[in-house]
């Protein structure tokens, strides 16, 4: 980086956090905090895999100005035979969404390119599978989850989550 390019980081910090806290604040007005819109709350659902059936559970907490903390577990027979923790943060850099499957931190974040209510689509295009991970609210209030290599992706996977007790 050296020295020049420490002096220039510096120098722009206060426009990035303008703008870029100026965005994060933006999905957080799109995600009301004590609200169960978009990804807030807790949800259930249905997964098949070579295994077989079984079920998603997962849980988002209500965001703060700065994070958001997310879990997954995909349960079969009683046992969890995957899980998944979330975060969802901004900063200067931006809203960016960094999975831990299996509690381990992915190579890639993903970056929040397009936020409405109802509406998160987080991208990595370096990344080699998912390119994407989507979320939608749908008209019945359940959630769709979706992970795909890109827009042109047919074969992407998708879960459609329905709202659940917390516990």
């Amino acid at each position: 980086v050296g020295l020049t390019g420490l002096a220039y980081w510096y120098a722009l910090y206060p426009i990035h956090a303008l703008v870029f806290g100026g965005m994060l604040r933006g999905v957080t007005r799109a995600i009301p905090r004590g609200s169960r819109s978009a990804m807030t709350g807790c949800w259930e659902g249905t997964f098949r895999d070579r295994s077989g059936r079984g079920i998603i559970e997962e849980h988002y907490t209500t965001p703060t100005e700065n994070l958001m903390v997310g879990t997954t577990r995909y349960i079969r027979d009683g046992r969890t035979v995957q899980f998944e923790f979330t975060m969802i943060r901004g900063d200067s850099g931006g809203v960016r969404l960094t999975p831990y499957p299996g509690g381990r931190r992915s190579e890639h974040d993903f970056v929040l390119t397009r936020w409405a209510l109802d509406l998160l689509v987080f991208e990595a295009p370096e990344h080699d599978f998912p390119k994407r991970i989507i979320y939608r609210k749908d008209a019945s209030g359940g959630l769709r989850a979706r992970i795909d290599g890109g827009p042109s992706d047919r074969d992407g996977r998708e879960w459609f989550l329905r709202t659940a007790e917390c516990f």
